[in-house]
């Protein structure tokens, strides 16, 4: 998924797990890229074509994926047949010590088996070993005339301890044509010692202390500086999402004028229905690039310690269509009123973007 980068060379632990299915004991372990057909015939069996991630798909490219470290995959095999029967991943950013937690499956005659709780283990284990300073997960948060069974997610979060440090509303679209929205839940390691400052325009700043307060890191906000040198923005199409992804891993004298210029091609495009963008609270311009994208109508989304090497990042989003926060069933406190703020943001923005427009 991720581009312009160089990674280095994956390492892969004897991380394994068992369990018995009838007289096979199943073991639960990192797959290496020769692993990458069984795990998509895995994302057919339990998803048909319908899983948006595509990568999983395509074979070849899942295997380079993994060989280059981009993807770091747990599996559940039965050893007898090498048929991968479970499987989630960690898909690692290339400009922090980060990495989300997802795609976790498990065909349904074995589930209840908690193979999902030891595939996602093996993995927190992993992450752990190389380094990763957090491990953040996107929980659907389902509209209130949702089935019970779609609060799962959260509810395990719960009970896992994690803290929620934002919202991410109308990632994926649904089969009835409309978008399901996504608490994201992290997972810190211990904080240590690493940047916390913060270039956040004023009205943004207590809801911020409070996300990284309940993560355990204490937040200084500083005021904006100047900018010098080049910047570097690198966007990402996902078509399949109907979306853009926007990320702004150095702040240069350049970027506000690129930035500009993406989201107004975004937004000029029909076939477009949100967009998320990135930026790195620790650099100087960190401030003035947020006034400019809400400006163009995007608005507070999530907070995620160590997104970029340097600090913090702030990821705001644009909706094509706004979206009823006042509809999810969020069960932490914090995360609704995350959802509260972005209602309140969605409004004040959308306003700002349309008279800039006309």
């Amino acid at each position: 998924m991720w581009t312009g980068r160089t990674w280095p060379t994956p390492w892969w632990p004897d991380m394994t797990h068992t369990h018995a299915i009838a007289d096979e004991r199943l073991q639960v372990l990192l797959a290496t890229p020769a692993h990458a057909a069984a795990i998509t015939a895995c994302v057919r069996a339990v998803r048909g074509e319908a899983y948006p991630n595509r990568l999983l798909y395509r074979t070849d490219d899942l295997a380079l994926a993994i060989k280059q470290g981009r993807l770091v995959v747990a599996i559940a095999v039965l050893p007898s047949t090498g048929q991968v029967v479970g499987m989630a991943a960690l898909d690692c950013s290339p400009y922090g010590p980060v990495a989300e937690l997802g795609m976790v499956m498990v065909l349904p005659p074995l589930r209840r088996l908690h193979i999902a709780d030891d595939l996602r283990g093996v993995l927190i284990t992993h992450g752990q070993s190389q380094g990763l300073r957090g491990v953040y997960t996107e929980v659907l948060a389902p509209e209130t005339d949702a089935q019970p069974g779609n609060l799962v997610g959260q509810t395990f979060a719960e009970r896992e301890g994690v803290s929620p440090c934002g919202v991410t509303l109308g990632l994926w679209p649904d089969s009835d044509g409309g978008r399901q929205s996504f608490v994201r839940y992290l997972r810190p390691s211990a904080p240590g010692r690493v940047s916390t400052l913060c270039r956040l325009p004023a009205r943004h700043q207590s809801l911020a202390s409070e996300i990284l307060g309940r993560l355990g890191y204490p937040v200084e906000f500083v005021a904006d500086g100047a900018v010098s040198g080049t910047g570097a923005l690198h966007t990402l199409r996902e078509p399949e999402l109907s979306s853009w992804v926007l990320d702004v891993s150095r702040i240069g004298v350049d970027t506000a004028s690129q930035l500009l210029s993406v989201i107004t091609q975004i937004q000029a495009n029909p076939a477009v229905t949100c967009a998320h963008l990135e930026l790195p609270l620790a650099q100087p311009g960190a401030m003035a690039l947020c006034e400019l994208a809400e400006a163009q109508g995007f608005f507070f989304s999530t907070l995620t310690p160590h997104a970029f090497r340097d600090g913090p990042g702030l990821r705001l989003q644009w909706l094509a269509a706004p979206i009823d926060t006042t509809q999810l069933v969020l069960l932490n406190p914090l995360a609704q009123r995350i959802a509260h703020y972005q209602a309140q943001e969605q409004f004040r923005v959308r306003p700002r973007a349309s008279m800039i427009a006309a």
